[in-house]
């Protein structure tokens, strides 16, 4: 039960945030310090995370992540065009970005996860109509380490 609250209070509306690699790596540290706490395994017990994460049967916290951003994705790009999400999905700024290196957006991270899943943008709409076949890709594409 401790380990779902902790899941739910780490991953609060995770789905619309662009994940930058620093962000993954605290959340996956702030996870396992949860999971280790739960287990009552203190860091001078040198258990591996893979080990602490199979004991509690639970996944990587970016596997869930992914999960539930490609399901809000395809969520928001079924509703109707006047909402304000598909709106604010489909927004592009009139101005130039500044020099430099430019930030990692949320459409960033779907793009990155549709091509790496090996489906097509055209496809991934059309896999979004079938609502088995898209539930089990979003499962698939979680599961397979996309970075």
């Amino acid at each position: 039960m401790l380990v779902f609250l902790c899941l739910s209070t780490l991953l609060y509306s995770a789905e619309t945030w662009p994940m930058s690699q620093a962000n993954c790596k605290r959340l996956e540290a702030a996870h396992h310090r949860c999971l280790r706490r739960v287990l009552d395994i203190c860091w001078q017990d040198k258990v591996r995370n893979e080990r602490v994460l199979e004991l509690t049967g639970q996944d990587q916290l970016l596997t869930k992540i992914r999960e539930h951003r490609l399901r809000w994705w395809g969520h928001v790009q079924q509703m109707e065009d006047g909402r304000r999400a598909k709106q604010e999905l489909n927004w592009i700024p009139e101005r130039s970005r500044k020099i430099g290196r430019p930030r990692i957006t949320w459409s960033d991270n779907i793009t990155k996860d549709i091509e790496n899943s090996g489906v097509t943008w055209e496809e991934a709409l059309l896999l979004m109509t079938k609502k088995q076949e898209w539930r089990s890709w979003i499962a698939q594409c979680a599961r397979h380490g996309m970075d």
